[in-house]
């Protein structure tokens, strides 16, 4: 298995957790903050390996400048 099918699989399985301890507790702001976080970190790799392979959409791509500070 590739590291990025395991990273998914990780960040599946925590997705999962969070929403059956969501259900259990009745809170539905439980894990939030996590969750925030994992699917930034996803968006942040599908991003980075977009731009790294752009392939057959490299011409509507519009590279953004990060805040650097």
């Amino acid at each position: 298995m590739s590291n990025t099918t395991d990273r998914l699989e990780l960040m599946e399985a925590i997705l999962a957790l969070i929403e059956r301890k969501r259900s259990e507790t009745g809170d539905p702001l439980l894990g939030s903050a996590v969750e925030h976080a994992v699917l930034e970190s996803q968006f942040r790799d599908l991003e980075d390996e977009i731009l790294e392979n752009p392939g057959a959409i490299e011409p509507w791509l519009i590279r953004k400048r990060r805040n650097e500070g």
